[in-house]
């Protein structure tokens, strides 16, 4: 009797084991690219104040200071176990990441800008840098999203990719008499939020107002 409890146990522990994914592999590591570290020029100890057309004044702070992150990157899944919801394994990169959140002195309106890094073609170590931005308030919430410059030679199509809510881009944009040029912008309803490369964040609309970096 102990020795099939025996060779059970042994059965059991190598299926156990054919069955099991190794842990994920890192294979390499993936630094911003010179654009994308230039996109916002932000280090963590930066107030905005932003001036509407009547003149009111809001300032914004970063509580958290500037958030410089290495994420795991996965770009190709190496193993999946047999059992219905199993964990995978995969190879991935080391991803640098930064991301700026500011908030509003009342706590009313938040801008979260991340830069970051992601994967063009599952399957392939092609890599691109993006920007993503979250403007919220008491009455609404957008998240828009721009892609600064592929990481690899060859065709890059934008449209192959699930992002959703694009900026665009305009040459040239008035905000409260004041011309502004490069401007990445995204408008949903009556709420809009404008970017400007290298410079950060230089306006936004609310349902009431709309504010200009001063």
């Amino acid at each position: 009797m102990q020795k099939v409890l025996f060779l059970l146990s042994t059965i059991a522990l190598l299926v156990w084991q054919s069955c099991s994914c190794p842990p994920d592999e890192q294979t390499g590591t993936l630094a911003l690219g010179q654009t994308a570290q230039d996109f916002l020029p932000y280090t963590g100890n930066e107030t905005l104040v932003f001036v509407n057309e009547n003149g009111e004044q809001e300032t914004f702070s970063l509580p958290r200071g500037g958030e410089f992150s290495e994420d795991k990157l996965c770009y190709r899944t190496t193993c999946t176990e047999a059992k219905y919801n199993s964990p995978s394994s995969c190879e991935y990169y080391l991803a640098d990441s930064r991301r700026f959140t500011f908030f509003s002195t009342d706590n009313t309106t938040v801008l979260d800008l991340l830069v970051y890094s992601d994967v063009y073609d599952y399957g392939k170590a092609d890599f691109y840098d993006a920007f993503q931005i979250g403007y919220s308030t008491s009455s609404s919430n957008v998240v828009a999203h721009h892609v600064i410059e592929p990481r690899f030679t060859g065709i890059f199509d934008i449209i192959t990719l699930s992002l959703s809510d694009l900026m665009t881009s305009k040459s040239e944009i008035t905000l409260n008499g004041r011309p502004l040029t490069n401007v990445l912008c995204f408008e949903e309803g009556n709420t809009a939020v404008y970017v400007q490369p290298g410079v950060g964040v230089v306006g936004y609309k609310d349902a009431s107002h709309t504010w200009v970096l001063q």
